[in-house]
């Protein structure tokens, strides 16, 4: 537990004050005589932090104040001793953000969100993005949102005045160009639409919204930054725009959206920001997002608003030199960007530990080299946001003390802390995320899979099948792995907060159960001899409860955390994970009685060669592996 903490307010700056009866909403940070006694001295070097202890008194001096309140997540910690002297840390970004993807599925909860800034300004964090596509109620817009959890302007404004307490910069985020499938699917909305995802540019309506969208966030958030989108449009101007105005480059497109929607922005007395890729796709680079090989003319460099600021994200290296090559691209354009790495959660189940520590480290060092001023870490949540997102807050400790300096001892005694519970136990289910299938295969593909696992037919075996053409042990392994880890979570399994070590186990159990299932079922099918094959529709019906009990931790752990709405795509899912292995079960006992001659499903696989496997390989989606239909 940490340890309770005297303060007086007569001694302290009213900002200062507000902070701290904030977090005594939830900390024990107590007003009145006692100790030990916080004291703050503001006016330190900008970004740092010492903290020194003596005579019951904790002192922290401080350079701003998501430094002075990362000090007292140290000295709730209780750091430093008082024998180690002063503990001094430097922060060398003037921004140090995340960004919650709020815009697939989960949709996180007001009081949840508050509950997350109280732990983001103990870390030492100073700026929070709810990334919105269109999850936020829009007035005179009755489908922005619809069914969909959105925020109302109201919960915004709440969010904000919270988070400018804790010394928070909230940034609206929203999509202005692409990635609006969720409200282009409305017929109201066809007049502004190009593709399916993107909006149509030139069309003066799409300018009627886009003003909508941009005055409802400049009221609902006191920054005067928004961040605008216009990220993977990789369609743009082939749909509608293509009939109306013939073919135009991508890039004249882009420039001519921006020369819109910026002044836009400008009216609202709002400073815009984009995700920079496209820019250089449109360069030559349309191979890869960032791609080596684009090469930026100077009539381009010049089409790019003046008053428009560049956000490079990038997730998947753990290369420095990468990301400092990168960062001097950018500045080449005469741009200083703003840097976007990653807190793993989208496409897994649980916070992927390895990735986040191996690259978002690498771009940590690389920002600081490079003396980038602003950072920030995003958590996606791609196919769905079924990852228990709260295991995140690990991850966004680690990126904490990369980016403050703090060593390993210091990391776990403050998410100790800061989030309540020990730190290795809290990662422990991340190495339900460390199976791989390595380096060697090619893109795209899970390689790191088990939710491509989970949502694998027991039949089809879509995954199962490419995953063995690859590696023909790999089952094997992966078996001995995914019982491994649910073995070392069980004894933890009565914890549901902070994080659901419950489900984790659910998680994990069912994963070892599902493989071992299809490994049987292969091994039996062949012989067709009736008690085997009758012991493995045993196992399929156990599998069917096992997929039941693994809905109820899913809803618990949701409800915990988000808005109902989107917990019904996830349990539609399990709910079919659970009706196929019922379906299988009822298949393998009918082959057992002869009543059938062999299953359909498992002899396809069968008849192919492991060279036409090795070319079945996805991205471990759900309607990628639940079915080779496209019809979902």
């Amino acid at each position: 537990m940490p340890i309770t903490l005297y303060w007086n307010r007569r001694e302290l700056q009213p900002e200062l004050v507000a902070a701290l009866e904030t977090l005594a909403e939830e900390y024990p940070l107590r007003e009145g005589r006692g100790g030990p006694r916080l004291t703050f001295a503001p006016g330190g070097a900008p970004g740092s932090i010492v903290l020194s202890r003596s005579d019951d008194v904790v002192r922290i001096e401080y350079g701003a104040m998501c430094d002075a309140l990362r000090g007292v997540g140290a000295a709730l910690a209780g750091l430093p001793q008082e024998s180690e002297g002063a503990l001094s840390e430097r922060r060398p970004f003037d921004t140090l953000g995340i960004m919650l993807d709020c815009s697939r599925n989960a949709v996180m909860k007001v009081e949840h969100l508050r509950y997350w800034l109280r732990r983001l300004a103990l870390l030492g964090y100073n700026m929070v993005m709810l990334y919105t596509e269109d999850t936020y109620k829009l007035p005179g817009e009755p489908l922005f949102g619809f069914l969909r959890g959105a925020y109302a302007p109201e919960e915004l404004k709440e969010i904000d005045e919270y988070a400018a307490r804790l010394g928070i910069e909230m940034i609206g985020c929203l999509q202005t160009l692409g990635h609006l499938e969720q409200i282009l699917k409305w017929g109201a909305y066809g007049k502004v639409r190009d593709t399916e995802r993107e909006l149509l540019v030139g069309e003066p309506a799409t300018y009627e919204l886009i003003r909508k969208m941009i005055a409802n966030f400049a009221g609902c958030f006191r920054s005067r930054r928004l961040h605008i989108g216009m990220d993977e449009t990789w369609s743009l101007g082939r749909g509608r725009f293509l009939d109306r105005n013939g073919y135009k480059p991508g890039f004249e497109i882009l420039t001519e959206h921006l020369r819109q929607v910026v002044p836009i922005c400008e009216e609202q007395g709002l400073r815009p920001m984009i995700w920079s890729d496209m820019c250089f796709r449109f360069g030559g680079g349309r191979d890869m997002n960032y791609g080596p090989g684009s090469v930026i003319p100077d009539r381009v460099k010049s089409a790019i608003p003046e008053h428009l600021d560049l956000v490079y994200w990038d997730y998947y290296h753990d290369d420095e030199d990468h990301y400092a090559a990168m960062i001097q691209r950018h500045r080449e354009l005469g741009r200083e960007p703003m840097v976007a790495s990653g807190v793993w959660t989208w496409m897994r189940l649980w916070h992927g530990r390895r990735d986040t520590e191996a690259n978002g480290s690498a771009c940590v060092r690389a920002c600081r080299k490079a003396g980038v001023k602003e950072i920030f870490f995003t958590m996606w949540g791609d196919d769905g946001g079924y990852c228990e997102f709260d295991s995140a807050l690990a991850g966004l400790a680690f990126t904490a003390a990369a980016a403050y300096g703090e060593d390993d001892e210091g990391l776990r005694s403050r998410y100790q802390a800061v989030c309540g519970l020990d730190y290795d136990l809290a990662q422990l289910p991340s190495q339900l995320e460390d199976w791989t299938l390595g380096s060697r295969l090619p893109q795209p593909g899970p390689h790191r899979p088990a939710a491509a696992i989970l949502w694998d037919d027991p039949l089809l075996g879509i995954y199962w099948l490419a995953a063995k053409a690859q590696q023909p042990d790999h089952w094997k392994k992966a078996l001995t792995h995914y019982r491994r880890a649910a073995a070392q979570i069980k004894p933890h399994r009565h914890i549901t907060e902070p994080v659901d070590l419950g489900h984790a186990f659910a998680l994990g159990e069912f994963l070892a159960a599902k493989i071992a299932f299809r490994q049987h079922l292969e091994e039996v099918y062949q012989a067709r001899d009736e008690a085997n094959l009758k012991r493995v529709a045993k196992q399929a019906r156990a599998l069917a409860r096992l997929a039941e009990g693994l809905g109820e931790t899913f809803r618990r752990q949701w409800l915990r955390r988000n808005k109902p709405f989107g917990l019904e795509v996830m349990q539609i899912r399990l709910a079919g994970v659970r009706e196929r292995f019922l379906e299988a079960a009822r298949r393998i006992e009918e082959l057992a009685s002869g009543e059938i001659a062999f299953i359909a499903e498992l002899e396809e696989g069968l008849a192919r060669s492991q060279e036409e496997l090795k070319q079945v390989w996805v991205w471990g989606r759900f309607r990628d592996l639940a079915t080779s239909s496209c019809i979902l």
